[in-house]
């Protein structure tokens, strides 16, 4: 695999987060509210079980085209689909502000430093 490609794929392909536009509420705005992280599988998840029903769309809607973009990238570098989400994963909480939620490695909630 060559992971340099696969980087710039993901970058290209822009999958920071960011939902369509003509969304109501936007994935930077779910986690500006402290609705919604990310997790290190590459995944945003509800932060608050009381987010929202908007916010609860939005995760779904997110993860469902992660997940599509994932497959492909996957089957176009011959990795799995584990592997695309997890570098992806890294690169999209690097970017993050500080205090945006992100999953710990025991699966906790946390704020960014």
């Amino acid at each position: 695999m060559n992971r340099r490609r696969l980087l710039a794929l993901i970058m290209i392909l822009g999958i920071s987060g960011a939902s369509a536009p003509a969304l109501a509420l936007t994935l930077d705005e779910a986690r500006a509210r402290g609705w919604v992280g990310e997790k290190p599988d590459g995944y945003v998840a509800l932060v608050r079980p009381d987010a929202p029903e908007e916010a609860k769309a939005l995760v779904e809607r997110v993860n469902a085209e992660r997940r599509r973009i994932y497959e492909e990238l996957a089957r176009k570098q011959g990795v799995s689909v584990e592997v695309v989400a997890a570098i992806t994963a890294r690169k999209i909480i690097e970017r993050l502000p500080s205090g945006t939620y992100v999953m710990d490695a025991e699966g906790r909630w946390v704020r960014k430093p």
